[in-house]
């Protein structure tokens, strides 16, 4: 079995000094099922205050019968705002997992984190899910 181990990217940028404020998060994680010989998942998360932006997240993926798995996680960052991303890919001749994970957080307080997973078996419908977490601008 190939195992692509999990990669994790976290930061923060604090954009100046001041008082202690009320924090605002969001998170969401998708997986697709793991009865297969595929599997690929991510999470990311996102917090703002007053002061700073941060996100993290990362992803996984299994794949067995001489498949292939791969991992992407990526973020950006500046005084604003805070993006991440990761991608998560299974796949061997009779199956296929597909995970994506994005969270975007602005300084004003909104914070929105969006995943989706997608499996795929040769001959069968393909089984998705998604989730979506939001936390309101002030």
């Amino acid at each position: 079995m190939k195992r692509i181990s999990t990669i994790l990217i976290a930061g923060a940028l604090v954009a100046g000094a001041g008082s202690a404020s009320a924090q605002t998060t969001a998170g969401s994680q998708s997986s697709t099922p793991t009865t297969g010989n595929v599997s690929a998942g991510t999470y990311g998360s996102g917090t703002t205050d007053a002061n700073s932006v941060g996100v993290s997240g990362g992803g996984t993926a299994t794949a067995a019968d001489g498949g292939t798995a791969t991992t992407d996680s990526r973020a950006k960052f500046n005084e604003n705002m805070a993006r991440q991303r990761s991608v998560a890919t299974a796949r061997n001749d009779d199956e296929r997992a597909r995970s994506m994970t994005n969270t975007h957080v602005r300084k004003d307080g909104q914070v929105r984190s969006r995943s989706m997973s997608i499996y795929k078996e040769k001959g069968e419908k393909p089984v998705i899910d998604r989730q979506t977490s939001v936390s309101p601008s002030k």
